[in-house]
């Protein structure tokens, strides 16, 4: 009896305490669970810690062009005002680069006062190292006092570097001379590189004549602008073409109805572009000028062929703009395809443009018509921040007439006091080349093993196993020739355009590749770029991680999408920290872009050809920019 009692009464507590165990033990593995994975705290604590992470890479990282900083000390300028100076933002900015580069290249050199920094970044078309080369080409011409200098070169196979001892193998050696002139000869002996097969080929050669150097220009403008017919008019008057072909073309044109063409048909030589009379495929051509080699690129002025344009202004050193001064076409182009070549020019660092005022002959070779014109482009250069520096001058033409290209047009044109078109193309200044810096090829084109290559910088001699990238393709160099001069040489240097013979096999190969020499210099190659961009007014739609784009880079066209916003610049000049949600238009961020496939790319600092690009979308140029580095994939 006792037992069962017991049993009545101890069951209930019995089964009640397991009920509760249970309980117990299934809220306690809850709450373990839930400190294990904290979602929503962990969530965003990972996603700050990420960004911080990020930022903190970036902030590191070298600064290409204006960077977002941490806070800094803030610098009083003396001869920039926001209130005043419309880039006094980008100004500021630049700076503080080129003040941080000129330290590091010339470290022996006292710095030029601000007033003069901020004007040679408005004359390089705010590029912080051409900048730094012109004060420091400036600071060399008020040394001359102690008397011109012949400088000798001795080069390898790898990057040639100026030092001041002159008994280092690839030093300089400066030797006074009572010479006049500006005229500098340099003897370079080429021997066996490191890391390199074989030898290059052991040649004297002279470095280009710095008083008759290459020159790569552009022909923008507006489609019907005429650009075609004076360049072609040009080249016959300038003795490139035969008079034949003028009169052959005449004939055939009258049969279409287009008498006008004939000079634009020794260019325009495919079946559509005669007949759509417009020039779609870019085309080159060569001639010289008292001063000038010329090279010179007719690009398509169509908003349909844009590209191609933009392509082509990625070689160009700088740019012919033809404008139509027949009443109401030059407001017309003005507001169209004038206003978006003037923006590309810019963003790719074209650092010197010849305005010619074409078709005067329709406008009654009228002087008020011409100063109208030329009072509007002005007005635009100064919306575009265009320093005026950049303008080499305005010339009234006729392409179709012939009309002051060659010769003054004295009859035409008594009220014009300038030179010709051919005398400002003779004038043109240039911007510094990277002759001593590695070797860098940019792949326009390539048919028949011969490779179409424009030398972006150092020296490309006869004999060299070049390397191309991202192909991942390698040749040897049989020969080299020169549109320019129109022969065989035995070397090309920085800015000069080249035909490379090949008996290699070029499969895979294709435009957009970049070469250097095999085993003496490594491209930078990926998927990924990082870059400082600006975002334009036709820029519709803000950007945002995973927007697409087709990006524009020397020779290159390719699809890309933005991986990540890294910062951006608010009203007041100053960089944002952490997670950028958006980028709107007319505003300036740094950005990573990932790239449908492979591209090589360089800094901009180090290559500019290399290192400015395009953004277009839906046929708009909606962004550009210069590249800060060449990111791995994540």
């Amino acid at each position: 009896m006792p037992v069962v009692l017991f049993l009545s009464l101890a069951l209930p507590f019995f089964l009640f305490s397991r009920t509760m165990n249970r309980h117990h033990k299934f809220y306690a593995e809850l709450e373990a669970a839930l400190e294990d994975d904290e979602y929503d705290d962990y969530y965003d604590e990972d996603e700050e810690e990420y960004y911080e992470e990020e930022q903190g890479e970036y902030d590191e990282a070298e600064d290409g062009a204006a960077a977002p900083q941490e806070a800094a000390p803030v610098v009083r300028r003396t001869s920039i005002h926001p209130d005043t100076d419309p880039d006094y933002d980008l100004l500021n900015d630049l700076l503080t680069v080129l003040d941080k580069r000129w330290s590091t290249e010339h470290p022996l050199e006292i710095p030029f006062p601000e007033e003069e920094r901020v004007s040679a970044l408005r004359g390089s078309n705010y590029d912080a190292d051409g900048a730094c080369a012109t004060l420091y080409r400036d600071r060399l011409e008020s040394k001359k006092n102690k008397g011109p200098k012949v400088l000798k070169v001795v080069g390898t196979g790898k990057n040639d570097k100026r030092k001041d001892d002159p008994s280092e193998e690839g030093g300089m050696e400066e030797e006074d001379t009572s010479a006049s002139g500006t005229g500098v000869s340099s003897s370079v002996t080429l021997s066996k590189g490191k890391n390199s097969n074989k030898y290059r080929k052991s040649v004297e050669l002279l470095k280009p004549d710095p008083t008759k150097p290459d020159c790569t220009f552009i022909i923008a403008g507006h489609v019907d602008a005429g650009k075609s017919t004076t360049l072609g008019h040009l080249l016959l008057l300038l003795g490139k073409v035969d008079v034949r072909e003028v009169e052959k073309n005449a004939k055939d044109s009258k049969g279409t109805h287009k008498e006008s063409f004939k000079y634009a048909w020794l260019l325009d030589q495919s079946e559509e572009e005669r007949r759509r009379g417009v020039t779609i495929d870019s085309g080159s051509y060569c001639f010289e000028t008292p001063h000038r080699r010329v090279h010179v690129l007719d690009a398509p002025g169509h908003k349909d062929y844009v590209l191609s344009m933009m392509s082509s202004a990625t070689q160009a050193d700088a740019a012919i703009l033809i404008v139509n001064a027949a009443p109401s076409e030059f407001e017309t182009g003005l507001a169209n395809g004038t206003k978006e070549h003037l923006i590309v020019l810019k963003t790719l660092g074209v650092g010197s443009i010849v305005v010619a005022v074409n078709k005067m002959d329709a406008a009654g070779f009228s002087e008020e018509r011409y100063q109208y014109i030329v009072r509007e482009l002005k007005l635009l250069f100064k919306q575009l921040v265009l320093n005026e520096s950049v303008i080499q001058g305005f010339v009234p033409i006729s392409g179709m007439g012939g009309v002051n290209l060659v010769t003054p047009a004295v009859e035409e044109l008594p009220w014009y006091t300038g030179g010709t078109l051919v005398d400002l193309l003779d004038s043109c200044p240039l911007e510094s080349r990277l002759l001593d810096a590695p070797l860098r090829l940019s792949l326009q084109d390539l048919r028949d093993g011969t490779v179409y290559c424009k030398v972006e910088s150092g020296t490309v001699v006869k004999g060299d196993t070049l390397h191309f990238m991202p192909a991942d393709v390698t040749l040897l160099v049989r020969s080299i020739e020169k549109p320019t001069v129109g022969a065989l040489v035995d070397a090309a240097f920085a800015g000069e355009v080249v035909e490379l013979q090949t008996n290699s096999p070029l499969v895979g190969l294709y435009p957009g590749n970049v070469g250097c020499e095999l085993g003496v210099y490594n491209l930078h190659c990926s998927t990924d770029i990082e870059v400082h961009l600006q975002t334009f007014e036709l820029l519709r739609q803000s950007m945002l991680p995973g927007s697409s784009y087709t990006l524009v880079l020397h020779a290159l066209t390719v699809p890309v999408k933005v991986l990540m916003l890294v910062s951006k610049m608010n009203n007041k000049g100053e960089w944002s920290k952490g997670m950028v949600k958006c980028v709107p238009a007319k505003a300036q961020a740094i950005v990573v872009l990932r790239c449908e496939q492979k591209i090589v790319a360089e800094p901009a600092v180090e290559c500019r050809a290399l290192g400015r690009f395009i953004l277009q979308q839906d046929g708009e140029t909606v962004a550009g920019g210069l590249v800060r580095r060449v990111v791995q994939p994540y």
